[in-house]
């Protein structure tokens, strides 16, 4: 979960002001200087088929291996009552009564944002969770373990889960299914692990316009902070989103522009679980200027240096963004498309 996690991509976060400490922003700074030059990482990768899977999981593993101890710092992810909320009301938008689950399985689970704060809003029982990369798996674990939350955690395929048939009553995923190489087969494992009835829920996903929006926000952004920096002085400004890194950790750095696959119109994501034979299938947007804003403060936030934000930026850039969300939940649902939205939510059931 890259492209789209939590804490999330639109939300400033409370606590972080400018990037973690000597890790790139890859995805916000928009260039880091990999082993084999200056890689841009703005533009828009939708990919309709990808060639060499084995090549694709690889850097996935790689990439989120590297990340995993430093991911939550970097996307404002926590487990206190922000987070809960702000995952408990992307789960109701799919399951309106916000019924409790027995047994839940998150795939894709990076550190366990979604899977552990539904479980502490009290929507899951026993937690199950799965990601290709043992570093994001251990440190899931280990946050549950913090919160007092038993995780079973597994190193898993999304397209080859290691359960039995019907061995879940939910099955959820936040900003996965973007970065996985083979939808069909994922979408087919998905509804294989469920019972009958089972519920499936997938949050974060980007569209393919908001995603494409949101592209040249950032490229706006960091025109902004280029000029400012060309006025007042780069060595002032500009942050080294390498620094403290060995070349093999900006090689593996870099992979942060290979690991997004693909952004969807909503039917597409329909039409996935509809052809895997879910039923009951619908799609919701949201945030629309919300994550304007919130691309535009990760991408300022990660190309400047410590200090060149005042201390209060983050508080103000939270309550700025949650102004704008409430303004795109009540005023702009009624008059912008679905598509143009940026964050895309699926729900299904299983058949039987």
């Amino acid at each position: 979960m890259s492209r789209s996690a939590a804490g999330v991509p639109g939300v400033p976060g409370v606590p972080r002001a400018t990037g973690a400490h000597g890790v790139p922003d890859v995805t916000d700074a928009t260039e880091v200087q990999g082993a084999t030059g200056v890689i841009d990482t703005t533009g828009v990768i939708d990919t309709t088929g990808v060639t060499n899977n084995t090549t694709v999981k690889a850097q996935q593993v790689a990439y989120h291996d590297w990340e995993s101890g430093h991911y939550d710092h970097k996307w404002s992810i926590s487990f206190d009552q922000r987070c809960i909320d702000y995952a408990y009301g992307r789960f109701r938008k799919a399951v309106p009564d916000g019924r409790r689950f027995d047994r839940a399985l998150e795939v894709g689970c990076g550190t366990g944002f979604f899977l552990l704060n539904l479980a502490q809003a009290g929507v899951v029982g026993a937690a199950h969770c799965t990601d290709i990369s043992k570093g994001m798996v251990d440190t899931c674990v280990a946050n549950g373990a913090r919160l007092g939350i038993d995780v079973d955690g597994r190193v898993a395929d999304a397209e080859s889960l290691p359960y039995d048939d019907g061995s879940f009553d939910l099955v959820v995923g936040h900003a996965v299914v973007h970065h996985l190489p083979d939808l069909p087969a994922a979408f087919a494992e998905l509804c294989r692990v469920l019972e009958p009835g089972g519920r499936l829920v997938i949050a974060g996903e980007p569209t393919r316009t908001g995603d494409r929006i949101a592209t040249q926000v950032k490229r706006a952004a960091r025109i902004g902070v280029k000029l400012l920096a060309a006025a007042a002085g780069s060595e002032r400004i500009l942050a080294d989103p390498t620094a403290g890194l060995h070349n093999d950790e900006r090689h593996t750095a870099a992979l942060e522009a290979e690991v997004d696959l693909h952004s969807f119109d909503p039917p597409d994501l329909e039409a996935l679980a509809n052809s895997a034979g879910f039923t009951d299938v619908r799609t919701v947007t949201e945030e629309l200027t919300a994550n304007w804003f919130g691309w535009a403060t990760r991408t300022v936030e990660a190309m400047v240096r410590p200090g060149v934000l005042p201390d209060g930026y983050p508080w103000f850039a939270y309550h700025t963004w949650q102004r704008l969300f409430a303004f795109d939940e009540v005023v702009a649902q009624r008059l912008v498309p679905k598509g143009v939205f940026y964050n895309c939510i699926l729900t299904a059931t299983a058949p039987g």
